[in-house]
């Protein structure tokens, strides 16, 4: 959870119009000339020029005033504008097309400028283009002041003020900010900023009503608000302190302790110490939970100084303070991806129903895809996932997607089979024969399709099973017994698996071959992409070359890139090539390596002193390893994604991610590296009866 400096996106609020604002701008304010252009980037983006309206022009065009808006007061380099205008590649006129709009755009932004006169508002640079920031004013300043006055009322124990502030930034909200442009890799991480500044002041304002009184409006805004972000612990602190306040008792401790289950099943963690205590006073009726009126005439002054925050008298549940580790990561690229994922969500809409896959390496960003796709996503969600850390019961996903789906239909019937699969009474006693208990396992699913099913035709819904390679096998099973008739409901099943580590019994493999599931599969972000995570990461523009050093690397994976990123933050003088590893990647990639058993740990160990890109044979020769159990090995170890095939040197090899050779070699001490060195250069000199692989292709 985050404090009051990182706030983002709530509710849509009716829109302000640009005139008449009750809000003096700073230029006006000290007797400045008012500014030359307005832009509203909070929704689709709106310009006025001399009191009235601008037209943007064609859609390219707006992308690119929105692009420069976004980071206005800042030049945004040409390559930039180029890749977020043509994101599958500029064509040849690409440059020819963008002066034009950049023409286009200075004619209307400066309709009375004379002919050969200099540009004010948007201005040429070494580095590209910009938007003068004195000359140009954006709502999203105003929002952001407005948030921040908000709180900076709240923290001097002035509710009422604070309400209003919170009330009129808002207000300004039209949409999502910057549309034109917001799935762009160069603009995502200010969107996520804004919606996180958004969703914070909508929290703000939940308790600034609280604290004035006004329970009820209070309960009508966050429940809707924790039904859209269930995992915001704040928001779910308000909600049962007004509906607590709202003489809804029982209701106040449903909403604790179903974010406690939450918690626990997605996220295998415990809710917050503050929503703890709640608990505990609700059960015991103190006194402090009961809403009080301030003191008549109470007026708090602002402090000189920052001090402690004046005593309220009103107990409301206080914004957690940020941390580094609470904020949430930015997400790039991955647009076919999400179109992928959005166009299948539109047929279960529609009443065919289907089943999807997202696969790929650890940390390549499975989880995050479908958090972001749900996000975005009008049906609800049941989220399912399988914990790594502890053994989980049988059905375990299952479970948690039913128990969400008696949340969002809670008139629907709960057929027996289902109510035993909520409890956990799945288990068959050990005298049962197998036919029995395969009749039963049959009941079951059947209950649970057709409860599922019956459920998508109220409402579409949205099952997501995460880290489905963790599953049992029964888990796995109910999953294909679903996508055999999956296409008579409106469900969409979306389920993520680690490339290479699910191990799907033969019969369930088949069945989900048959169903004519959708798949992704996903790759490292490219050069692009990663350049934009980590301009987002650092808060500055980050060069091609350092984004092309950092891809290198990592192989584009996000979270191999985020950890290498943070390494770089560090350093006096960051290099992406020379950074050390950092040590999350470091455990990580050990992990991985383990697990693949002792044969493969001494090949990759062996081929990562050879350099990242290898002969097997010379690497199986100085590991002193068969040749053919290690091409057994390397089999192995493709699948888990560690190392690739060269497709032209047949027994070539290369690592897939620099960090991984660079984790194995440095493992080792520095004699054992030149002793394995002598025997990788004594193998490869050795005179041979040909290659091994020759005459193979």
């Amino acid at each position: 959870m985050t404090d009051a400096r990182f706030f983002a996106r709530a509710f849509d609020t009716p829109s302000e119009p640009i005139r008449g604002t009750d809000e003096a701008q700073p230029s006006e304010m000290h007797g400045i000339a008012p500014p030359m252009a307005r832009f509203r980037a909070l929704g689709p983006l709106e310009a006025m020029v001399a009191g009235g309206p601008v037209n943007l022009g064609a859609p390219k065009q707006r992308k690119l005033v929105t692009l420069l808006v976004s980071r206005v007061g800042r030049p945004v380099p040409v390559d930039v504008m180029l890749e977020t205008l043509w994101s599958e590649g500029p064509p040849p006129s690409a440059m020819a097309s963008l002066q034009s709009y950049v023409a286009n755009l200075r004619r209307a932004l400066e309709p009375d400028r004379a002919p050969r006169t200099p540009t004010k508002v948007l201005r040429t640079s070494d580095r590209g283009y910009l938007l003068d920031g004195h000359v140009v004013q954006v709502d999203v300043q105003r929002f952001e002041r407005r948030t921040k006055a908000g709180w900076d009322a709240w923290n001097r124990g002035d509710p009422q003020e604070a309400l209003s502030e919170f009330e009129t930034g808002l207000a300004l909200w039209r949409g999502e900010a910057y549309t034109e442009v917001s799935h762009s890799v160069h603009v995502a991480a200010e969107v996520a900023r804004l919606e996180e500044l958004r969703l914070s002041a909508v929290e703000g304002r939940c308790a600034a009503l609280l604290a004035v009184g006004a329970h009820e409006m209070a309960v009508a805004e966050l429940e809707a608000f924790t039904q859209a972000h269930p995992l915001r612990e704040y928001g779910c602190e308000l909600l049962s302190l007004a509906l607590y306040r709202a003489g809804r008792q029982a209701d106040a401790l449903a909403v604790l302790r179903a974010n406690q289950r939450r918690l626990g099943e997605e996220l295998g963690i415990d809710p917050r110490p503050a929503l703890q205590h709640l608990e505990r006073e609700i059960l015991s009726h103190a006194p402090g939970l009961d809403w009080r009126p301030p003191p008549a005439g109470r007026t708090p002054a602002a402090p000189a100084a920052p001090v402690a925050a004046p005593r309220v008298h009103v107990r409301t549940p206080v914004p957690p303070r940020h941390t580094a580790a609470d904020v949430e990561e930015t997400f790039v690229g991955r647009e076919g991806a999400l179109r992928q994922l959005a166009a299948v969500s539109a047929a279960a809409a529609a009443g065919q129903g289907r089943v999807l896959t997202v696969s790929g390496e650890p940390g390549i960003g499975k989880t995050s895809l479908l958090r972001r796709f749900t996000e975005l996503a009008e049906a609800p969600v049941l989220w399912g996932s399988c914990p790594g850390h502890v053994t989980t019961p049988p059905l375990w996903p299952w479970r948690q997607v039913l128990g969400a789906a008696g949340a969002h239909c809670p008139r629907q019937p709960v057929p027996e089979p289902v109510a035993e699969v909520l409890d956990g009474s799945t288990r068959q006693p050990p005298d049962r024969a197998d036919a029995d208990a395969d009749a039963d396992t049959l009941r079951r699913f059947e209950a649970i399709v057709q409860y599922l099913t019956e459920a998508s035709h109220v409402t579409p819904l949205v099952l997501v099973l995460d880290h489905l390679h963790r599953a049992d096998p029964g888990s796995l099973r109910l999953l294909a017994h679903l996508a055999e008739s999956v296409r008579a409901s409106r469900l969409l099943v979306a389920a993520s698996y680690r490339s290479g580590e699910a191990a799907a019994p033969a019969e369930t493999s088949d069945a989900l071959a048959r169903a004519e599931i959708t798949r992704v599969e996903l790759t490292g972000l490219n050069v692009a992409e990663t350049r934009a995570l980590a301009s987002a990461t650092l808060r500055r523009e980050v060069s091609g070359t350092t984004a092309e050093e950092l891809r290198h690397r990592s192989g584009g994976n996000p979270f191999y890139l985020r950890e290498l990123i943070r390494v770089l933050d560090g350093e006096e003088r960051p290099s992406a090539r020379t950074a050390p590893v950092p040590a999350p990647v470091r455990e990580v990639v050990l992990g991985r390596v383990a697990r693949l058993g002792p044969v493969a740990d001494e090949l990759l160990s062996v081929a990562s002193v050879a350099g990242r890109g290898f002969a097997i044979d010379v690497v199986a020769e100085a590991s002193s390893i068969e040749i053919g159990e290690a091409l057994k090995a390397v089999d192995t170890i493709v699948a888990a994604g560690l190392i690739k095939e060269h497709r032209q040197r047949l027994g070539w090899y290369f690592f897939t991610h620099a960090l991984t050779a660079d984790v194995l070699h440095h493992r080792m001490g520095r004699s054992r590296r030149v002793h394995l060195l002598q025997r990788i250069r004594t193998a490869a000199l050795r005179p041979r009866s040909g290659n091994l692989f020759s005459g193979a292709e």
